[in-house]
Parts: C-alpha cells; structure tokens; sequence
C-alpha cells in the first residue's frame, strides 16, 4: 500500500487561502475556455463558410458524372469498371436496408423470431445495483465499494464579488 505524504497546510487559514487559490483558478480556466470555445466556433464557422461553395461544387460535379454513368451504362455490361486519366467510374452492387419506422420493424422481427437481427446494447445499471443485496452481487462478481471523500469547493460567488470589486478600482 502507498504511503501517505503529509499535506503541505499547516492550519485551517491556509487551507482557506488555498480554497481562494482554487476558486481563482477555475474561474481562470473556465474563461480561458470559453475564450478558446469562441475561438474555435469562429474558426469553425469561417472555414464552413469557405467550404460550402467547395462542397457544393463537388456535389455538382458528382451528380454529373452520375447522369452521365447512367446514360452510358450500357458501356458496363462486359466490365463493370472503366479506367480514367484521372480516376475511375464503376457499378457495384450495393444491398441496404430500408425501413419507415424502426420501431414499426423491430415489433415484426420479434413476432416473425428474428430476434438475433436486433441489436441491443447491455449496461450495468449502477443506480439499480447499489439498491441490490450486496451478497447477491458477490455471486455475479460486483462489489459495492465505499469511500470517505473530501469534497471540495471553493465559494465562486464571493471570489467572482472580491473579483469585480478589485476590478473596478
């Protein structure tokens, strides 16, 4: 077991202290944060504005080539791929799976047995089993564990008031 290391406060004043030292750096990060999140959205939104004429280029381009490919599908019944200077245009077959109403789909794939086609996501509900017996857990290899922690939290408010104050000098 690691061995504990002494706390470097000597008294309850100068954890208050450091409780302000804390406080005054969050609030530091917080709105170094937001600085960088609205300079992100901004960098974000003009690179988007740059790119939607592109991107709407390329889809032109695409849906061309497309109407083209199927005007000339006839070219593709001996080889299904044709080579380009630059690229190349080809027919796969593609299967998707369509349906209007997933809900709708699922009812009639438990009804016909098709459970297997249903993809469910399992998760221990951890709210769930801290309400179980806890020697019952034990056969499942669960164990509830339970801790003593220091919860710490510095008073934003007065810090954010002691803030604006010495802001205003």
């Amino acid at each position: 077991m690691a061995k504990k290391t002494e706390s470097i406060y000597k008294n309850w004043n100068e954890v208050d202290a450091a409780l302000k030292e804390l406080g005054e750096l969050n609030v530091a990060k917080t709105r170094i944060e937001g600085e960088q999140t609205l300079k992100i959205n901004s960098i974000k939104a003009d690179a988007n504005a740059k790119s939607a004429i592109i991107q709407t280029r390329i889809k032109d381009i695409e849906k061309n080539i497309e109407r083209f490919t199927d005007a000339n599908k006839s070219e593709f019944l001996s080889k299904r791929t044709k080579k380009l200077t630059y690229g190349v245009i080809s027919f796969r077959l593609v299967r998707k799976v369509c349906c209007n109403c997933i809900e709708e789909a699922i009812k009639g794939l438990k009804v016909l047995n098709l459970d297997f086609c249903i993809r469910t996501k399992q998760e221990l509900d951890k709210d769930r089993l801290l309400e179980c017996d806890e020697n019952m857990l034990l056969k499942a290899g669960i164990t509830i564990k339970t801790e003593d922690k220091v919860r710490i939290e510095p008073n934003f408010e007065k810090l954010a008031a002691i803030s604006s104050e010495t802001n205003k000098l």
